[in-house]
């Protein structure tokens, strides 16, 4: 498998609907009619529901946890997951942002890997992660195959504390693809510049968390997405609220950097 650290660009998912009738598929296969799609296009704001993501928890799965070694407690990052460790995402290739308090060491390689429920990898990358501090994103690239839908998936982030690779940390969680409802699909038309609230809403937590920060390194500064951000790092089932503000260290917002393969 290709051993590369993949660059995240932000891009928009969603493309708009068109003034003529068509006959549009969702991902579920459901067609809907594009002038209801236009019929609910708002530019309005979405609003914010009460956010609850306590029972996304993988069943019968015990709680994913971390291992330092003889690593230093200094470098400890931290995954962004509820409680239960683990979220939904309605992509094929979803994205995992962890928050790196301080800048790591030139010499450590960092490593990302998606193993299916067998234990067998999906992706595994492995690279030098950019110096800076802060929050940032791991994902597979577009050309991966995409996760099935309604099968857990474990991804963790290792960062190997020396060059002799002699001690780790790493975090880690679960993830588990849906498929996109009828009603999700044309909220996320009707309030495309909210997608992150549209998935907060219906407890979709990768997606959420990646969106609201993805559209923050678009649109800086912006206190209405500050304002979201601390009420989803503060939703029931999440215990994320010690985490810095996201407009305090913009400039640390940064996807992961390529690197040499190995």
């Amino acid at each position: 498998m290709r051993s590369v650290l993949t660059l995240i660009t932000v891009c928009s998912l969603l493309p708009l609907a068109t003034a003529q009738s068509l006959a549009i598929p969702n991902q579920d296969g459901v067609l809907i009619d594009s002038e209801i799609i236009l019929a609910h296009n708002k530019p309005s704001q979405k609003k914010q529901k009460s956010l609850d993501f306590s029972g996304t928890g993988r069943p019968g799965q015990q709680t994913a946890g971390e291992s330092r070694g003889n690593c230093n407690s200094d470098s400890a990052f931290e995954a962004l997951l509820p409680v239960s460790k683990s979220g939904k995402t309605v992509s094929g290739q979803p994205s995992f942002w962890v928050y790196f308090p301080k800048a790591l060491p030139q010499q450590s390689q960092v490593e990302f890997v998606i193993q299916n429920k067998a234990r067998e990898d999906i992706w595994r990358s492995r690279g030098q992660l950019d110096a800076s501090a802060g929050y940032k994103k791991f994902a597979m690239p577009e050309t991966a195959p995409p996760l099935e839908i309604d099968q857990w998936y474990r991804w963790y982030v290792k960062v190997y504390c020396d060059s002799q690779n002699a001690s780790a940390q790493y975090v880690q969680g679960w993830v588990s693809r849906i498929p996109i409802s009828s009603q999700l699909h044309v909220e996320l038309l009707d309030y495309s510049r909210d997608s992150h609230l549209i998935y907060g809403n219906h407890s979709i937590w990768y997606d959420a968390i990646n969106h609201l920060l993805s559209n923050y390194h678009n649109d800086v500064p912006n206190l209405n997405l500050e304002q979201d951000w601390q009420n989803l790092i503060g939703a029931k089932g999440v215990d994320l609220d010690q985490l810095p503000s996201i407009g305090g260290i913009y400039e640390a917002v940064k996807p992961m950097q390529p690197n040499s393969a190995y």
